[in-house]
């Protein structure tokens, strides 16, 4: 009995001493200084963003397991080793020059401006006028931007996968992302002409998806039919690749 009169003696203590912490805490967050709210804010977004940015760098893995049910066996290793390979030059082929002509103000057709994101803190926004909306810093933009372009290059090596040489994602990876990408991406989110004529891509379907389906459609055709895949055996890893591609976006 002594003892639950203690516990319950020491609960109550705890209960009045969070009320009494929570209540001198109260003038402070009233008249805390709005600069102090703006960095919370800022801290969030930014985590945010970058969050984001993983899930979508996570469909990498998707889109290697699915390539892989679509391929033989043999390949598989390969298409893996490609994912990763596409996905180190999509970041710097972007950061070097993609990101500057998709964001960087410029003219109707590219961006000219922003080059290896070597942009004073005061002038990005100046620099980068398609994204001063956004309130979080450069590199958060850019991570999360990157994300995407890899996405839209995994797609395009869906046309590829197993039927071309080392060589080939080297130079067609970086083409894609330092202009074939960068360039469709500034007529729509970087102020372009197609911006100025009212067109609107809130999740990608035509900067990321139609870009990258495109470029998967001309390296079919110029490869020809695919050849030896195990539709049945494959299904299972198939569906597999396509949660996996198809989870991040749902979360």
């Amino acid at each position: 009995m002594y003892r639950w009169k203690k516990s319950l003696l020491s609960s109550k203590s705890l209960l009045l001493f969070l009320i009494v912490a929570a209540v001198l805490m109260i003038p402070s967050l009233a008249f805390a200084e709005e600069h102090e709210v703006g960095a919370i804010i800022f801290s969030l977004d930014t985590v945010w963003v970058i969050v984001a940015a993983a899930l979508v760098l996570f469909m990498q893995a998707g889109f290697a397991v699915l390539e892989a049910g679509s391929t033989r066996m043999k390949n598989a290793g390969h298409v893996a080793g490609k994912t990763i390979l596409s996905l180190g030059l999509a970041s710097l082929v972007f950061w070097a020059v993609g990101f500057a002509i998709t964001f960087g103000n410029g003219n109707g057709f590219m961006g000219t401006t922003g080059w290896f994101l070597s942009v004073p803190d005061d002038q990005v926004d100046d620099i980068f006028g398609s994204l001063s909306w956004a309130g979080v810093p450069l590199g958060a933009k850019y991570l999360f931007q990157m994300a995407f372009v890899a996405v839209s290059m995994a797609i395009a090596w869906g046309g590829f996968a197993e039927r071309a040489k080392l060589s080939v994602y080297f130079i067609f990876g970086t083409l894609f992302a330092a202009i074939i990408y960068p360039v469709v991406g500034h007529w729509i989110w970087g102020g372009g002409w197609l911006s100025g004529l009212g067109k609107q891509d809130f999740a990608g379907s035509t900067v990321v998806h139609l870009t990258g389906g495109i470029a998967a459609l001309m390296g079919t055709l110029l490869l020809g039919e695919p050849f030896g895949l195990r539709r049945v055996a494959a299904a299972t890893v198939i569906v597999i690749g396509l949660v996996l591609m198809n989870g991040p976006q749902l979360i």
